[in-house]
């Protein structure tokens, strides 16, 4: 889903590298994969009340867009992390490699412990498209909470039918509770297609089936 985004909220600010340095307190190993996974970052709109005559609220007082151009085409999601702790407003992230594009974002939240501080949730994210895909307007919204949520939800898979009447954050959880459980299973998995031994074999398989009933009932 590639967005048509309005005039009034372009903001075409070129963001270097060293800034994103500074304010995240990055290590020399971060640093050096910046240097080797990202050409250019673009600030290159802003979604925010008085470009988009919507109101605004706490969890969402702006959208921001910002174009990646990568030099590699599996980006580290470390590198997308540190943009994300130093902005302090929601990010749509458009990443560009060669003629293709993919659009992602995490679900990003003020802390309900302290609500000067940002959390960054699991990140989601499209297919690579084809640049010159058809672009959509925005969806149409009543403020700059639900555009933030309907731009989401594009990208957050469903695990359940019943999603639809769940909020994002709990939609976000759930998700998060799953891929945690898809990995244990994964992980228990080759443990016990390498193992030899019968009983411990058959331990894990029973462990494995624990595991496959937890994962269909978050369905």
């Amino acid at each position: 889903m590639l967005y048509k985004y309005p005039r009034q909220s372009e903001f075409g600010k070129i963001v270097a590298k060293n800034k994103i340095y500074e304010h995240a307190n990055a290590s020399t190993a971060l640093k050096d994969k910046f240097v080797k996974q990202i050409d250019k970052i673009v600030w290159t709109h802003k979604l925010a009340s008085e470009t988009m005559n919507l109101e605004s609220s706490e969890s969402v007082p702006e959208i921001q867009v910002f174009d990646i151009k990568l030099k590699v085409k599996d980006l580290s999601e470390e590198l997308l992390k540190a943009i994300d702790k130093v902005i302090p407003f929601p990010i749509i992230f458009q990443l560009y490699y060669e003629d293709k594009i993919k659009i992602k974002a995490a679900y990003k939240r003020p802390s309900d412990a302290d609500k000067n501080k940002w959390v960054v949730e699991s990140y989601f994210e499209t297919e690579w498209l084809d640049v010159d895909s058809p672009k959509e307007s925005l969806p149409v919204a009543l403020n700059l909470t639900k555009l933030y949520e309907q731009m989401l939800q594009v990208l957050i898979p469903k695990i359940s039918e019943n999603e639809t009447h769940v909020s994002i954050k709990e939609q976000v959880s759930n998700i998060q509770v799953y891929r945690a459980k898809e990995k244990e299973y994964e992980k228990l998995k080759a443990q016990r297609d390498k193992e030899k031994q019968f009983n411990r074999k058959s331990e894990l398989n029973k462990q494995l089936k624990i595991l496959q009933i937890e994962l269909d009932k978050l369905k």
